[in-house]
């Protein structure tokens, strides 16, 4: 399964608010997900600390890496009016109920778990 796990700034360069009225910095999502691949790359349901996936692919993107992509894919034209920051995400489940729940449309989403600091933005 694939999609994004986070978004930090939309593509029109807005930054996301999320539900608990946080943000995060370009930096420390690329630096939380790297962690992230480096360390765990283990995925459960609903938070439930069961390992029931393995991340495949991660890839957090950026205008510079988008644009560098491209290039590298050879395109030649003017590069994408993009400023969003995010991360996208690969998974192999291979828990069975969790891939049944996954192909449903019960689980649809992907809500990443972590720790922080919050500091108070002026």
């Amino acid at each position: 399964m694939f999609g994004l796990a986070s978004v930090a700034v939309t593509a029109d360069g807005e930054t996301v608010t999320d539900l608990q009225g946080d943000q995060i910095t370009e930096e420390d999502l690329s630096a939380a997900f790297y962690d992230y691949v480096i360390e765990s790359r283990e995925g459960d349901a609903m938070h439930d600390q069961k390992p029931a996936s393995t991340l495949v692919e991660s890839f957090v993107v950026t205008p510079e890496k988008l644009d560098a992509l491209l290039k590298a894919l050879g395109h030649t034209g003017a590069p994408p009016d993009f400023k969003g920051v995010a991360a996208w995400v690969g998974y192999k489940v291979h828990n069975e109920d969790v891939w049944k729940r996954v192909k449903s449309g019960e689980l649809r989403a992907f809500s990443i778990e972590g720790t922080g600091e919050r500091e108070e933005v002026a």
